[in-house]
């Protein structure tokens, strides 16, 4: 076989592994690790959230970057753009929990109404937010009766503030049960991380995580990459 026949032939076992896996991970649930632009990652999170007016949707959007929320995510501040897409059609299928870097005590304020359910976390503490997400999740479990497969998301708006918080090896164990907890009931978790792929820390957290999905922005348009942790496996540029 030429090298033209052999380059060929690995890319199609490529997209035949990526095809199936992609597959399994949705079927089963996933921890997605997003690298790259901010601008192109938000576009990554609107697709990762999925379409609640195809099929149900649970989720829960974990804030720890301090900003002003995205569009695709609820908010009741009136100087908030509110939503107007697929991505949250009912507030009471939305939960928000906010870690406030810099905080020091072990209480939490919460909120409901008419608006999503909100919890205030004031800690740090990589286990008080892991128990707060948890109980998230718990609260739809029994809503619910059972989750069906894909139904929950999981969001975790900046893993920024986590790395320069907290030791590697603590953030691992965090991530390590978190993505844990969210795949026993075959929920999808996408976590972002601007920064590049080969940076240390992606090095350091990607055994965590079932894939890594690398992202560009080209013009205005954004293409992704897959980084298959268990298969080694890593996909060509594809439009996102």
């Amino acid at each position: 076989m030429d090298e033209r026949g052999e380059n060929s032939a690995e890319t199609g076992e490529t997209t035949v592994t990526f095809t199936r896996e992609l597959a399994r991970l949705k079927r089963r649930g996933c921890g997605l690790l997003l690298v790259g632009p901010e601008p192109a990652m938000h576009r990554a999170c609107d697709r990762l959230l999925g379409d609640a007016t195809a099929e149900p949707r649970r989720r829960v959007f974990v804030r720890t970057a301090g900003k002003a929320p995205q569009t695709h995510m609820p908010s009741d501040d009136a100087s908030t753009p509110k939503v107007d897409t697929n991505a949250n059609a009912n507030a009471a299928d939305v939960k928000i929990i906010e870690q406030p870097t810099a905080v020091r005590s072990t209480s939490t304020t919460s909120s409901t109404g008419n608006h999503s359910d909100r919890t205030v976390l004031e800690t740090d503490g990589l286990a008080e937010l892991g128990i707060e997400i948890s109980n998230a999740i718990d609260e739809f479990e029994r809503e619910s009766g059972a989750l069906s497969s894909g139904e929950l998301r999981v969001c975790l708006d900046s893993l920024t503030p986590l790395v320069e918080t907290h030791d590697h090896e603590s953030l691992f164990r965090f991530l390590h049960v978190l993505t844990g907890r969210i795949k026993t009931v075959d929920g999808m978790g996408h976590f972002h991380l601007p920064v590049e792929m080969d940076s240390r820390v992606v090095r350091t957290l990607l055994p965590v995580f079932d894939a890594a999905i690398e992202l560009r922005m080209i013009g205005s348009d954004v293409e992704q990459r897959w980084h298959l942790v268990q298969q080694n496996v890593t996909t060509e540029w594809l439009s996102l």
